[in-house]
Protein backbone atom coordinates (compact mmCIF):
# COMPACT_ATOMS: atom_id res chain seq x y z
CA UNK A 1 0.00 0.00 0.00
CA UNK A 2 3.26 2.57 0.78
CA UNK A 3 4.07 2.56 -2.83
CA UNK A 4 0.39 3.23 -3.91
CA UNK A 5 0.56 6.17 -1.76
CA UNK A 6 3.45 7.49 -3.25
CA UNK A 7 2.02 7.62 -6.48
CA UNK A 8 -0.86 9.27 -5.84
CA UNK A 9 1.05 11.82 -3.74
CA UNK A 10 3.68 12.34 -6.64
CA UNK A 11 0.87 12.72 -9.18
CA UNK A 12 -0.47 15.34 -7.77
CA UNK A 13 2.74 17.33 -6.30
CA UNK A 14 3.69 17.45 -9.33
CA UNK A 15 1.28 19.40 -11.03
CA UNK A 16 0.46 21.62 -7.84
CA UNK A 17 4.63 22.45 -8.55
CA UNK A 18 4.10 23.04 -11.97
CA UNK A 19 1.32 25.34 -11.58
CA UNK A 20 2.94 27.25 -8.71
CA UNK A 21 6.22 27.99 -11.02
CA UNK A 22 3.92 28.73 -14.13
CA UNK A 23 0.93 30.81 -12.43
CA UNK A 24 2.67 33.78 -11.00
CA UNK A 25 1.24 37.07 -11.51
CA UNK A 26 -2.33 35.41 -13.00
CA UNK A 27 -5.36 35.38 -11.91
CA UNK A 28 -6.47 32.27 -9.57
CA UNK A 29 -7.67 29.38 -11.91
CA UNK A 30 -7.85 25.76 -11.95
CA UNK A 31 -5.28 25.06 -14.86
CA UNK A 32 -6.13 22.31 -16.85
CA UNK A 33 -2.54 20.56 -15.76
CA UNK A 34 -4.41 20.97 -12.31
CA UNK A 35 -7.17 19.48 -12.99
CA UNK A 36 -5.64 16.54 -14.95
CA UNK A 37 -3.37 15.93 -12.05
CA UNK A 38 -5.86 16.07 -9.39
CA UNK A 39 -8.21 13.91 -11.58
CA UNK A 40 -5.37 11.28 -12.01
CA UNK A 41 -5.10 11.31 -8.34
CA UNK A 42 -8.81 10.74 -8.03
CA UNK A 43 -8.11 7.88 -10.25
CA UNK A 44 -5.69 6.23 -8.78
CA UNK A 45 -7.22 6.32 -5.49
CA UNK A 46 -10.10 4.29 -6.43
CA UNK A 47 -7.60 1.81 -8.50
CA UNK A 48 -5.96 1.46 -5.21
CA UNK A 49 -9.35 1.23 -3.09
CA UNK A 50 -10.38 -1.62 -5.97
CA UNK A 51 -7.36 -3.83 -5.16
CA UNK A 52 -8.53 -4.41 -1.31
CA UNK A 53 -10.20 -7.94 -1.74
CA UNK A 54 -12.58 -9.06 0.67
CA UNK A 55 -13.42 -5.49 2.20
CA UNK A 56 -16.89 -4.19 3.39
CA UNK A 57 -18.06 -0.60 2.41
CA UNK A 58 -17.84 1.45 5.95
CA UNK A 59 -18.21 4.90 5.02
CA UNK A 60 -20.35 5.61 8.30
CA UNK A 61 -17.33 4.15 10.42
CA UNK A 62 -15.14 7.14 9.37
CA UNK A 63 -15.36 10.46 10.38
CA UNK A 64 -13.17 13.82 9.52
CA UNK A 65 -12.06 16.17 11.36
CA UNK A 66 -11.54 19.96 11.02
CA UNK A 67 -9.02 21.13 7.93
CA UNK A 68 -5.90 22.37 9.25
CA UNK A 69 -2.91 23.61 7.99
CA UNK A 70 0.05 21.75 9.47
CA UNK A 71 3.67 22.20 10.50
CA UNK A 72 4.40 21.21 6.41
CA UNK A 73 2.21 23.35 5.38
CA UNK A 74 -0.08 20.46 3.88
CA UNK A 75 -3.50 20.54 4.45
CA UNK A 76 -4.82 17.75 7.47
CA UNK A 77 -7.49 16.51 8.79
CA UNK A 78 -7.71 13.94 11.57
CA UNK A 79 -9.73 10.94 10.82
CA UNK A 80 -11.68 9.31 13.61
CA UNK A 81 -12.32 5.30 12.86
CA UNK A 82 -15.05 3.46 14.89
CA UNK A 83 -15.12 -0.23 14.45
CA UNK A 84 -18.26 -1.55 15.31
CA UNK A 85 -17.37 -5.05 14.76
CA UNK A 86 -16.49 -7.79 17.45
CA UNK A 87 -13.04 -7.94 15.39
CA UNK A 88 -9.94 -5.78 14.73
CA UNK A 89 -10.26 -4.29 11.71
CA UNK A 90 -7.95 -2.67 8.69
CA UNK A 91 -9.80 0.32 6.89
CA UNK A 92 -8.59 1.71 3.91
CA UNK A 93 -10.27 5.19 3.49
CA UNK A 94 -10.26 8.19 0.17
CA UNK A 95 -10.10 11.24 1.35
CA UNK A 96 -10.71 14.57 -0.76
CA UNK A 97 -10.13 17.94 0.21
CA UNK A 98 -12.55 20.12 -2.11
CA UNK A 99 -12.16 24.15 -2.21
CA UNK A 100 -14.78 26.73 -1.12
CA UNK A 101 -16.80 26.11 -3.48
CA UNK A 102 -16.82 22.40 -4.19
CA UNK A 103 -13.79 22.15 -6.74
CA UNK A 104 -12.11 18.85 -6.31
CA UNK A 105 -8.44 20.15 -4.82
CA UNK A 106 -6.99 16.45 -3.87
CA UNK A 107 -7.26 13.08 -3.16
CA UNK A 108 -5.70 10.91 -0.68
CA UNK A 109 -5.49 7.66 0.58
CA UNK A 110 -5.17 6.90 4.00
CA UNK A 111 -4.44 2.89 5.63
CA UNK A 112 -5.85 2.95 9.43
CA UNK A 113 -4.50 -0.66 10.40
CA UNK A 114 -5.63 -3.02 13.22
CA UNK A 115 -8.49 -0.79 14.68
CA UNK A 116 -9.81 -2.89 17.68
CA UNK A 117 -12.84 -4.53 18.28
CA UNK A 118 -15.55 -1.79 19.16
CA UNK A 119 -13.24 0.46 19.41
CA UNK A 120 -11.83 3.51 18.03
CA UNK A 121 -8.45 4.33 16.00
CA UNK A 122 -7.11 8.29 14.69
CA UNK A 123 -5.08 8.52 11.56
CA UNK A 124 -3.89 12.17 9.67
CA UNK A 125 -4.84 12.68 5.99
CA UNK A 126 -2.39 15.11 4.34
CA UNK A 127 -2.92 16.90 1.43
CA UNK A 128 0.04 15.98 -1.15
CA UNK A 129 1.22 19.90 -1.70
CA UNK A 130 -0.15 22.76 0.09
CA UNK A 131 -3.46 23.89 -1.22
CA UNK A 132 -4.49 27.31 -1.55
CA UNK A 133 -7.67 28.58 0.26
CA UNK A 134 -10.30 27.13 2.51
CA UNK A 135 -11.11 23.80 2.17
CA UNK A 136 -12.99 20.80 3.68
CA UNK A 137 -12.20 16.82 3.95
CA UNK A 138 -15.09 14.72 2.95
CA UNK A 139 -14.77 10.70 3.37
CA UNK A 140 -15.74 9.37 -0.43
CA UNK A 141 -14.84 5.81 0.61
CA UNK A 142 -13.89 3.50 3.63
CA UNK A 143 -13.26 -0.03 3.21
CA UNK A 144 -13.00 -2.19 6.64
CA UNK A 145 -11.26 -5.27 5.93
Amino acid sequence: MPAKRLLIGLTASAALTATAASGCGSALSLPSDLSSAVSSAASQAASVLAEVKGAVDSKSDVQAGAVLTGPTGRTISQLTVTNPTSSPHDYTVSVSFEGSGGNLLDVVVVSIPSVPAHGTSTATAQSNAPLDGAATAKITAALRH
